[in-house]
């Protein structure tokens, strides 16, 4: 059942508006053509691991707008956004990375033939004023387990604009799975993204985006089954609510030496949505959750929650718990 009083989501919002202004730095650290035939063998992660490939993507959505920028930019009558895709690819998989998100993605081989097999997709957000490219590494461990792992660039609060583009960016989120599933025929890449199976996730600004996208009134994309948020909460949205959300299963990660948006946050966002599975590193700040033996966690937790969730196997989350009992450094929650 949902958990939720509105003074809880006042108090959530007033936090983590303020944060946002502030995680710039820290996540700079961090941060109409005919659609292709399913391939007909569907490959489960339990067929990995794979060798990975990666491309770029340049989407463009003529139906929406980008906003001005002054003196930087004019209004633009669409929205441009650029993806970076990894995938498993055909070969011999290279030797298991070591799980933290930012670790370079040294082993993936750009525009290597797909795999044989449709796998589920899963998107993957930066936060204000971050990077795709720094989760390439998380990309390429999750790609290796058998997911299609977008990362998309967001137009106006990626690194180098730093605009404060919420409203915008779960349209984004859309688009970017919209284009992804129904890529043309002659796409080296149609027929291998599972539209059925669908996982949307984020750092931060990510997300709050991805709590918009998958469980608020104004934007939800119900194709989504299921959600990654670390570090980060609900924020208004213009048009919509979040009073009575889908039981999108969640996994939530916060570190608890927040001080970008504080981990009250996460302990709210915990009381409030269900079902949900939370990470809770002791020592981790807004970045360092992706660093060290946190980030390992954090890497092995998103692999048992995706294999859950979109694989059917429930044993890998169960599992998760020793794991997380046996480093000692974090806590492993579930609710309701």
């Amino acid at each position: 059942m949902l958990r939720v009083t509105r003074a809880t989501w006042a108090a959530v919002a007033l936090v983590l508006a303020a944060g946002a202004a502030a995680c710039s730095s820290d996540d700079e650290a961090s941060g109409g053509d005919p659609p292709g035939e399913a391939a007909a063998v569907e490959v489960t992660a339990a067929d990995g691991p794979f060798a990975t490939g990666w491309r770029t993507l340049e989407l463009v959505d003529e139906t929406r707008t980008t906003d001005a920028v002054p003196g930087r930019q004019p209004e633009l009558p669409e929205r441009t956004i650029e993806v970076e895709v990894f995938y498993p690819a055909e070969g011999e998989p290279a030797p298991e990375p070591t799980g933290e998100a930012f670790a370079e993605a040294a082993a993936s081989t750009e525009d290597a033939p797909p795999a044989e097999g449709a796998f589920p997709l899963v998107v993957f957000g930066h936060g204000f004023g971050g990077r795709a490219d720094h989760f390439r590494g998380l990309a390429e461990r999750w790609a290796r387990e058998g997911y299609v792992v977008a990362l998309p660039w967001f137009p106006l609060s990626r690194e180098g604009v730093s605009v404060f583009d919420l409203a915008a960016q779960p349209g984004d989120v859309s688009f970017v799975i919209d284009e992804l599933t129904a890529l043309p025929e002659d796409d080296p890449l149609a027929g291998h993204v599972d539209g059925e199976r669908i996982a949307v996730g984020g750092h931060s600004l990510g997300a709050a985006t991805t709590f918009a996208v998958a469980y608020n009134s104004c934007c939800r994309d119900d194709r989504i089954d299921a959600t990654i948020t670390v570090a980060g909460g609900t924020l208004p949205m213009e048009g919509g609510d979040y009073e009575d959300p889908p039981e999108v299963p969640m996994l939530l990660v916060h570190g608890a030496r927040d001080q970008v948006v504080p981990v009250d946050v996460g302990d709210a966002m915990f009381e409030i949505f269900d079902p949900v599975w939370y990470l809770r590193p002791a020592e981790a700040d807004h970045v360092t959750v992706f660093v060290g033996e946190e980030g390992r966690l954090f890497a092995d937790a998103a692999v048992a929650f995706l294999d859950a969730h979109l694989e059917g196997d429930e044993a890998a989350l169960e599992a998760f718990a020793d794991e997380v009992a046996a480093s000692g450094v974090a806590e492993w929650r579930t609710g309701p």
